[in-house]
């Protein structure tokens, strides 16, 4: 099985389906459904052509882990090229390291031969555009956002989690982060416990919404580590947005959880007024999961 969150599940279950029907791993399918998302031109929160830095930047943030090994390989902050959740897989099978950032995760990858391309296109050059010419600071300045403080601009992480016929798991997630961020900013996606984690014995778990806040806490550590003492995936993933709300943080954000017997589950905070849900692909049938929120 597999699972994707967002609106574009759909269509990333759909890349990563053929890989698991044919026997190949959950590795590969989880990287098939992030590049899916991940090259989308119309997709402004992953990948390229969205969510510019204060500079006009686009920026990519992105891990994978692979349940087996618990090895996992990220990159934050990378620049210049477009499939990042390949490049953190690079990272992972290709060095003893687990995360590279910035212009030196960009030099390891074109090394390993990916291309080096500009991740601007004309929708991100005209958010960044309109933003620039108000002459605003970025909300990145602004203070902690306890106690009803105003939330960031919403923003998208694509997150995939797959079961293969060894009943081997794999977890990954990609964003190009939050818009008008401060140069050189990394979000959750490319933390292991943050913006994804997966234990072979356990299950995974994915994140999506205010990385600032939610990597503090590490919830999708905290979401597999209820599953391991039995809860289920939706009550494990309640309480590890639980633990940051009783912090006083007012954000928006969401979990989802799989264990490795295959039930799933999710849970949402904030977004009012906007739609979050999932979609699970297992044998021949598709589903979508809409969530309500906490």
């Amino acid at each position: 099985m597999v699972i994707t969150n967002w609106q574009f599940a759909a269509g990333a279950n759909n890349a990563a389906w053929p890989i698991l029907d044919s026997g190949g791993t959950a590795l590969d399918a989880v990287e098939a459904a992030i590049n899916h998302v991940e090259l989308l031109t119309d997709e402004f929160y992953v990948g390229y052509g969205g969510s510019p830095n204060t500079l006009g930047e686009t920026t990519l943030d992105a891990m994978i882990m692979w349940g087996p090994s618990h090895d996992a390989g990220a990159v934050g902050c990378l620049k210049r090229v477009k499939k990042a959740v390949s490049v953190a897989r690079h990272v992972m099978e290709r060095t003893q390291h687990t995360l590279l950032v910035g212009d030196d995760a960009t030099r390891f990858a074109v090394e390993m031969g990916f291309v080096e391309t500009s991740l601007t296109n004309g929708a991100s050059l005209k958010a960044w555009t309109e933003w620039a010419v108000k002459n605003e600071k970025s909300d990145a300045w602004q203070p902690e956002r306890r106690g009803g403080g105003q939330k960031p601009e919403g923003h998208d992480t694509v997150g995939s989690m797959a079961i293969d016929r060894q009943g081997n798991i794999c977890v990954g997630c990609s964003t190009n982060g939050r818009t008008f961020k401060l140069p050189g900013r990394v979000g959750d996606s490319p933390i292991a416990g943050a913006g994804a984690y997966c234990d072979n014995d356990v299950g995974a778990a994915i994140a999506t919404g205010d990385g600032d806040v939610m990597m503090r806490f590490l919830p999708t550590y905290h979401t597999v580590e209820l599953m391991r003492q039995g809860a289920s995936p939706e009550e494990a993933a309640r309480e590890a947005i639980r633990r940051i709300t009783g912090k006083g943080y007012n954000f928006d954000g969401a979990i989802v959880a799989l264990n490795k017997n295959g039930q799933h589950g999710s849970v949402r905070i904030g977004w009012e007024g906007e739609e979050f849900g999932y979609g699970v692909q297992r044998g021949g049938e598709s589903n979508q999961f809409s969530v309500e929120a906490m």
